[in-house]
């Protein structure tokens, strides 16, 4: 008999709630290194050994409730997109995280937040555009997320470092789309761009949005990346700012020595939940 998952081995009272945790094990047709489809289970994996207590934000989210749902599992992108979205409507009065899987999962994520929230933007922290038309010959390829993503909403790209020129040709001829470079990044032009975007926003990250010296384990680790204190100061701004309607986590592809990064992302996860009012 399979022994079911809980977040943070949490007892029985504490798993339902505020929180929806959703770990979609989907990876397909990647461009340099492969493994994403067991990022889910090992950042729920090290979730176990987390604090209750988050010092920094004062608070223990746990007490809200955290429901961990079974696993999405699909071999193709129309499959995994579907899927997906019509869990997230089941889950509509919830917060919920997504974790990836490559990045192509958040295609179905915010097409899933689109039966609940009418008006809403995305923003995406990642190391690459992903704005391509198509790669290995389909539209729903990871490499193609913020570009499936913005046909119907405004999108914040954060931390891009490695684009193709055709992309930076479409975003710059593209009035919904926003990009602020990793190298000249800052929190001051992230504020100035807030208030181009809707009141309520949806966040993706892709874990190659830290340097390669904090997460190797990734498809494609870019150098120039931000670090713990960045990520965190990012999203700090985007919640004081917005009304967050759900995140995810994705392209984290456990190998080699990973057991650091996957409590890492566990924590990553806990405090979302504690910027989460």
């Amino acid at each position: 008999m399979k022994t079911k998952n809980y977040w943070m081995n949490l007892s029985e009272e504490y798993q339902r709630g505020k929180f929806v945790i959703l770990p979609i094990e989907y990876e397909k047709d990647l461009t340099f290194g492969t493994g994403t489809i067991n990022g889910p289970k090992e950042i729920i994996a090290a979730s176990k050994h987390l604090e209750y207590y988050d010092e920094q934000f004062d608070c223990e989210p746990f007490e809200k409730g955290i429901e961990l749902l079974e696993p999405i599992k699909a071999s193709e992108p129309e499959e995994m997109i579907e899927r997906v979205s019509k869990e997230i409507k089941k889950h509509e009065n919830k917060f919920i995280i997504g974790l990836g899987g490559d990045h192509s999962v958040t295609i179905g994520l915010v097409k899933g937040q689109e039966q609940i929230h009418k008006d809403f933007s995305v923003i995406i922290l990642d190391a690459h555009a992903d704005f391509r038309d198509s790669w290995n010959s389909s539209s729903l390829n990871h490499a193609c997320t913020a570009k499936q993503v913005s046909k119907n909403r405004e999108v914040a790209l954060l931390g891009i470092r490695s684009m193709d020129i055709d992309e930076k040709t479409q975003i710059e001829n593209n009035e919904n789309v926003y990009l602020l470079n990793a190298y000249n990044f800052n929190l001051t032009k992230l504020k100035e761009l807030l208030p181009k975007l809707k009141d309520k926003v949806y966040i993706s990250i892709d874990v190659d949005i830290f340097d390669p010296s904090f997460i190797r384990n990734t498809g494609t680790p870019e150098p120039g990346g931000f670090n713990w204190n960045q990520v965190i100061a990012i999203l700090k701004t985007i919640f004081k700012e917005k009304e967050v309607i759900g995140a995810d986590i994705v392209e984290f592809a456990p190998k080699e020595n990973f057991q650091a990064e996957a409590y890492s992302l566990a924590k990553l996860v806990y405090k979302i939940m504690a910027m989460r009012p």
